[in-house]
């Protein structure tokens, strides 16, 4: 039986399994009984994978399947700073799960750095979960968050680009009406602050992830970054998601309530 490994990233943890990414998907976001329901986040890695400190063999040696000859649904290898010790090299693609199970493939892609003016709001997913308004591009913020010479820093990060529609170039005066987040008010306060101090790189918005909106709310795509790699991979626009996966769209897109 084929074996599969892979970093879960909404909790971090690091896991062996025999489940292919969509029957992993959908048993991360719903479990086997549907006692527990919530999106799940994670990339495939090369199951032949060495990287010490994280003892692989052990794990992958315990991954066997049931005496009845049903898959073994996971062994975790590691559940804490899984993200930082391993080979960025051994990525595969991220896959979304929705909070129904249904599974989105994205493959890495080529990112090209765009000077663009305004200002951006970050979902930070691993290992730490705020959300931050910052005036740099994507690329630019991890090398910022990653950099060691800071007081306070991340030696690796996963995050995602958030929509910000007009308030990215006038945060003070141009509308929300479409825009999801709670607290509309404050994510304003924050921007405008952001405007108006230009030596000010980030700014906490909130300290948390909804994740019943994070697939609804990202921009561009996903991103995993330190001081010497980063991958990105692009979110397919919304008339793709509509026209090609239209079943993970209509979960993904299904916001029970506006905060």
């Amino acid at each position: 039986m084929e074996l599969y490994l892979y970093l879960s990233l909404l909790p971090e943890a690091l896991i062996f399994s025999q489940l292919p990414p969509d029957r992993f998907g959908k048993y991360m976001a719903i479990g086997d009984k549907k006692l527990t329901r919530g999106s799940a986040l994670f990339i495939a890695l090369d199951p032949n994978l060495d990287a010490p400190p994280l003892r692989l063999q052990e794990a992958r040696e315990k991954c066997q399947q049931h005496p009845d000859g049903s898959p073994r649904r996971s062994t975790y290898v590691s559940v804490y700073n899984a993200l930082a010790n391993l080979p960025m090299s051994a990525f595969g693609n991220l896959f979304l799960s929705t909070k129904d199970g249904i599974v989105l493939e994205l493959s890495q892609g080529e990112y090209k750095e765009e000077r663009k003016s305004g200002l951006n709001l970050y979902q930070e997913i691993c290992p730490v979960v705020p959300k931050v308004a910052s005036p740099l591009a994507p690329k630019e913020f991890v090398r910022f968050v990653t950099d060691p010479k800071h007081p306070v820093f991340l030696p690796r990060m996963v995050f995602c680009d958030l929509r910000l529609n007009g308030l990215a170039t006038d945060p003070e005066k141009s509308s929300a009406a479409n825009l999801p987040y709670r607290d509309i008010n404050h994510l304003r306060a924050c921007l405008t602050i952001l405007n108006y101090k230009r030596d000010k790189m980030t700014k906490i918005v909130h300290r948390d992830i909804d994740r019943d909106l994070l697939y609804y709310t990202v921009k561009d795509g996903f991103y995993v970054g330190d001081q010497e790699s980063f991958i990105y991979y692009p979110m397919p626009s919304e008339e793709i998601l509509e026209s090609k996966y239209r079943s993970w769209w209509s979960s993904a897109s299904t916001v029970v309530s506006r905060f």
